[in-house]
């Protein structure tokens, strides 16, 4: 009795263990099937929205495999984290690996940009980084709320003064891991801050004395560019909050250009900041 041979098809897809169904299905479908039914919609909008952005074939020029990037990272010395995994990914148009990565490992990078630096094929990787996470804040997703939300302070006077962190922050208690150093540096700050040669109105408690015509058009900006909208996915809270002191400011700056314009204000009674108001 004759003994039947089965042919195999040239195309590898047909028989790929790592594949519990056979068949030549696209590369990136089969590793969207390995996602759970609710989000492998969310991970391919996810990844073609990545891909959709300018800046991404910009900075994903090729990858050697090299490991230059991954071994001179800070972040990957002490986490599960690499940025040649990404960029392994992110070649092979793996959009399930790059979902994982998103919301598990991407947020360990501290933006120092020495993956950068070192590719030998001019990869942006920080770049691309930096363009998972914006994607991960309109995309609202859950790593993106988790992250943000212990810097709602920051978000706030970012958002309505420009800046940060002001003079008068730099307390012993509020950086104990600076040893000594921030007891010095603190029992003089006065004095460093009337020794810069800007004029910063010789101010500790805010590091910028915006007026409100900028404090207003600064918002509008935000507002504007769809950087509000992003922040009303991730903390709606935080976005109702700014969104009624924008209100407040656009209507005391109304009122004083439209006395201004009536002559009902001299010069010397403008405010100088909308923190005199």
């Amino acid at each position: 009795m004759a003994t039947r041979v089965l042919q195999l098809p040239d195309d590898p897809r047909f028989l790929d263990m790592s594949y519990e169904e056979q068949g030549a299905l696209p590369e990136e479908q089969r590793n969207l099937d390995r996602l759970p039914p609710d989000q492998r919609q969310l991970a391919e909008e996810f990844w073609k929205a990545v891909k959709s952005d300018f800046r991404f074939n910009e900075y994903l020029r090729g990858c050697l495999n090299c490991g230059v990037c991954t071994s001179g990272c800070p972040a990957a010395k002490f986490y599960d984290y690499g940025p040649r995994e990404m960029i392994q990914y992110m070649m092979r148009d793996e959009a399930d690996k790059i979902w994982e990565f998103v919301n598990k490992k991407v947020w360990a990078c501290v933006q120092c940009y020495t993956c950068s630096m070192r590719c030998p094929f001019n990869n942006e990787i920080a770049g691309l980084i930096m363009l998972l996470r914006e994607y991960a804040v309109q995309f609202a997703l859950p790593s993106a709320k988790e992250i943000l939300a212990p810097y709602r302070r920051v978000l706030y006077t970012v958002l309505t003064l420009g800046n940060q962190v002001t003079p008068d922050m730099i307390q012993p208690e509020a950086f104990p891991d600076w040893g000594p150093q921030a007891v010095e540096e603190s029992k003089n700050m006065d004095v460093y801050r009337k020794a810069i040669p800007v004029d910063l109105l010789q101010r500790t408690d805010v590091g910028w004395h915006p007026s409100l015509q900028t404090a207003v058009e600064m918002m509008t900006i935000m507002f504007e560019s769809g950087v509000m909208d992003s922040i009303k996915k991730v903390d709606p809270d935080l976005y109702d909050m700014i969104a009624d002191i924008y209100d407040e400011r656009k209507q005391q700056l109304g009122e004083i250009k439209e006395k201004w314009e009536k002559g009902e204000l001299k010069e010397e009674d403008l405010p100088d900041s909308w923190l005199d108001l």
